[in-house]
């Protein structure tokens, strides 16, 4: 009797956790499509990261392509990286592709913390995303989030990147999209703005 009690109680057990699970890959496919929205319809993106470096390899793979997208060298403290991809704009009902993405369904979050690296605090090096396309041109919008030190401060910053299999070898194609970012206002340049407005 006690037996069957036990077994009873570890298959509620079991139940239980199973719905948990269930519970969070719902939650992660939910975050996966707002990450999708956020991008697509996103109408601003910068062309350089300020606070970490962003490269792209794009490698030829028989009759595939593929980019890896690497995320490096903070010079700030990033928490809970999070990095999602969107090809060629497609609209997420129209394509049955798992986008590249990073940080949404991993069970450990991670970190980029500069000159830190400690695999059981999360703490890497780098992230690299990777993708697959079928074609030698694909346009990628790119979204990098991250939380401040205090974990109470999000952060998403998005990005274009043009690949040409064809002209990556050139050193004058840029396959940077989007706008130079706008340095911060100087105070004494803005108070010296004011007293000209002042002098006239």
């Amino acid at each position: 009797m006690k037996r069957k009690i036990l077994v009873i109680i570890m298959l509620v057990v079991l139940s239980a956790c199973a719905r948990g699970s269930k519970v969070v890959e719902e939650e992660n496919l939910e975050r996966y499509k707002a990450y999708y929205s956020f991008i697509f319809d996103n109408d601003r993106f910068i062309r350089e990261p300020q606070h970490y470096e962003l490269d792209i390899v794009f490698t030829k793979m028989n009759s595939q392509y593929r980019y890896d997208i690497i995320i490096d060298q903070p010079i700030i403290a990033m928490y809970d990286i999070e990095v999602m991809v969107v090809e060629d704009d497609l609209v997420y009902d129209s394509t049955d592709k798992m986008m590249p993405n990073f940080g949404i369904f991993e069970d450990k979050k991670v970190s980029m913390i500069p000159n830190q690296v400690d695999g059981d605090l999360g703490y890497v090096k780098g992230v690299i995303v990777s993708g697959v396309v079928e074609r030698n041109i694909v346009e990628l919008k790119i979204m990098v989030g991250w939380r401040d030190y205090s974990k109470l401060v999000s952060h998403r910053e998005f990005f274009i990147r043009n690949l040409d299999y064809e002209k990556m070898s050139d050193p004058d194609y840029d396959i940077k999209g989007g706008e130079d970012e706008e340095p911060p206002v100087d105070i004494d340049d803005e108070e010296a703005e004011i007293e000209e407005d002042d002098d006239e």
